[in-house]
């Protein structure tokens, strides 16, 4: 394993699943927390959100107040009524026992059932007007939004707005105290995001080409793809036994069903066509549907708070290229992929719209997020924010799955640069199935289109261990990719998380999560995983247009990709075969997958174990591979044909 010092962390607070089920009156702050257990009154008219507060990381030096007539935009979330009933409809839903099973609530309903009243949504609007904030337009009745500039946003919340700039150059702000709300709001607000924009989401890939660059060897050529830029998708679904699925006709290819991504960027649409064509003749191409939400994918505010030029966004135009290709590639018939796009904005704003739009819209059975940010950077109110829209998807059927992330169990490089174990968001998000990430190792299939299994090949995704005792420090290393995987700060272990393995010597319980509960433990991630090594790649088409910020003009053509963000709209996929096959939903997905997990009857024929029992370094970085459960790898990898006529 690379030699990594694991470095101590101040104890946090967690939200319990049934702190989640109430709409989150939950207390946590990132890095340090320095709050009490329950909303503190201040004064007579106002009280403190606890865990509203984040210290700013050691790392990071003070560079003043933030610009008093910036403009900024807050979210307050609401308490949802009915909160009793809520709980036990999810309870219901997904207990087999239960006259509810499986009884989808139907568009609209939740809204119906559980949004705030109009009267609490108007307290709160008249707060806001109140104190000179400007109204903005919501996805969802759980989310109240205004404008401002610094100062009034300030003034409205009792709290002041710094910039700061971390330890890797990056500019950002935050309130320095934890927000405040009128007594008379106190249970009716639960969290404000907003008052700080630490960092962009990022995407969860590596080309075969770049970490060959970094370890400087030439990339290698690997599976059927046109030069040998990867595996075809006869390939990876052979492998994963989709054939005996398939030879359903079409109905066992996907065609009934919708699949949904989520993305923050622009791409080529004529690139997927081209990919279609190489691998499937192409003389009916699966449907694209573009949804824009807030203006879509252009340029973000400059986190300076300073606006800059609005433009159309590819910088992520490789991940939504890989998204499409990878869910087209295992459901190649399917009605239709819907592709939501949000401009990435340093806020977390658009990103919490874009999944309240899906699940408002409700079209897309089974949906895939290749972008997050680690636990620490994302913040407990845009995650609670979230949250609320993941339930909703839970609620009505919908599938939501999340790459892991790709630096191992050190999720922060790629953002604040924090070498603490952390998850990231939303891969730890309890209605969410997070995908880690695996490696054929040095199984290569060549020019064989249905390959079988490479029965003991198969291990944990650690690039890592390639470059250990060589002169590269850990943000180098961690460039080349690990799956993520580990135990989150935030979340209580929701449910369904039982079986052999889960808990284990590496498993945490409050305060580590400072579960309401003590002892309860707390959740982990991966929970399943697939093929995700850019050494054992996909082969993606993408060219971009060298008149944007496009990454993929700088490839232009075929090329090797790798990473969670390929095992995860994987994972969707197969899920949506399953609702094809079946005519109905599967619902949030880790509650039937860990189902067949427990079932000592279906478990073999539903994933392959990755135990680490034919590797030398057997971890993500930290976290070992073990016979059943283990955060590395979660359950396993998949074996479609089980998964799909598998019945609940």
């Amino acid at each position: 394993m690379l030699s990594m010092r694991r470095l101590s962390v101040s104890r946090r607070t967690l939200v319990s699943l049934a702190a989640i089920l109430g709409l989150f009156a939950a207390t946590f702050s990132a890095f340090t927390f320095a709050h009490n257990a329950s909303a503190a009154a201040v004064g007579n008219a106002y009280v403190s959100l606890n865990g509203s507060f984040t210290k700013a990381p050691a790392q990071a030096h003070l560079s003043g107040h933030h610009t008093s007539s910036a403009p900024m935009t807050v979210s307050l979330l609401l308490q949802s009524r009915n909160q009793g009933q809520l709980s036990n409809t999810i309870s219901a839903l997904y207990n087999p026992g239960s006259s509810q099973y499986h009884h989808w609530l139907a568009k609209g309903q939740f809204n119906q059932q559980f949004a705030p009243s109009a009267t609490e949504t108007a307290q709160v609007n008249s707060f806001l007007k109140k104190a000179g904030l400007k109204g903005a337009a919501s996805p969802s009745p759980f989310l109240v939004r205004a404008t401002g500039t610094t100062a009034q946003i300030e003034a409205a919340f009792h709290t002041r707005v710094n910039n700061y700039v971390a330890a890797n150059g990056q500019s950002f702000y935050q309130n320095d105290t934890n927000v405040q709300v009128p007594t008379s709001l106190s249970n009716t607000v639960t969290a404000v995001s907003g008052l700080s924009n630490t960092y962009r989401l990022h995407t969860n890939y590596v080309t075969t080409r770049s970490a060959a660059q970094k370890q400087g060897r030439a990339a290698p050529k690997y599976g059927a793809g046109p030069g040998g830029s990867g595996f075809a998708p006869s390939q990876i679904s052979s492998l994963y036994d989709a054939n005996p699925i398939y030879k359903m006709g079409s109905r066992g290819q996907g065609k009934g069903t919708t699949l949904g991504l989520f993305e923050l960027s622009g791409y080529t649409a004529a690139d997927i066509k081209v990919y279609e064509k190489q691998f499937f003749g192409a003389s009916e191409n699966v449907p694209i549907v573009n949804v824009n939400v807030d203006g879509g994918p252009i340029t973000p505010v400059c986190p300076t708070g300073d606006q800059c030029n609005p433009a159309n966004d590819y910088s992520g135009d490789i991940e939504v290229n890989a998204d499409v290709e990878t869910q087209i590639a295992i459901a190649p018939k399917v009605d239709r992929i819907i592709v939501y796009n949000a401009p990435n904005d340093f806020l977390g704003v658009t990103g919490v719209n874009e999944y309240f739009k899906i699940a408002s819209d409700d079209l897309a059975s089974s949906i895939s997020s290749s972008w997050g940010l680690c636990e620490l950077d994302a913040g407990l109110a845009n995650a609670e924010a979230e949250s609320v829209a993941f339930m909703q998807m839970a609620a009505q059927g919908q599938s939501m799955f999340s790459s892991s992330g790709d630096t191992g169990a050190f999720d922060c490089l790629r953002g604040s640069g924090n070498t603490a174990l952390t998850v990231d968001d939303p891969t730890s998000q309890p209605f969410v199935t997070s995908v880690g990430g695996t490696s054929f190792g040095t199984y290569d299939p060549g020019k064989a289109l249905h390959p079988t299994y490479p029965q003991g090949s198969e291990t944990v995704w650690n690039v890592l261990d390639a470059c250990s005792g060589s002169s590269y420090g850990l943000s180098q290393c961690a460039a080349l990719g690990a799956g993520g995987g580990g135990v989150s700060n935030f979340w209580a272990q929701p449910s369904f998380q039982h079986g052999p393995g889960v808990t284990s010597s590496f498993s945490q319980k409050g305060p580590y999560c400072s579960q309401a509960a003590t002892g309860q433990q707390c959740r982990e991630v991966p929970d399943v995983s697939a093929n995700a090594d850019e050494y054992t790649p996909y082969a993606e088409y993408c060219t971009g247009s060298a008149s944007t910020n496009s990454i993929c003009a700088q490839i232009n053509g075929w090329f090797g990709i790798g990473g969670t963000s390929l095992s995860s709209p994987v994972w969707s996929s197969i899920i949506g075969l399953w609702n094809s096959v079946h005519g109905s939903r599967f619902g949030s997905a880790s509650y039937g997958l860990y189902q067949l997990f427990r079932s000592n009857n279906a478990y073999n024929n539903v994933f392959h174990d990755i135990t680490g029992k034919f590797q030398t370094e057997n971890n993500n970085g930290y976290y070992p591979t073990t016979t059943n459960y283990d955060m590395a790898t979660g359950i396993g990898t998949p074996r479609i044909a089980g998964i799909v006529k598998a019945k609940f």
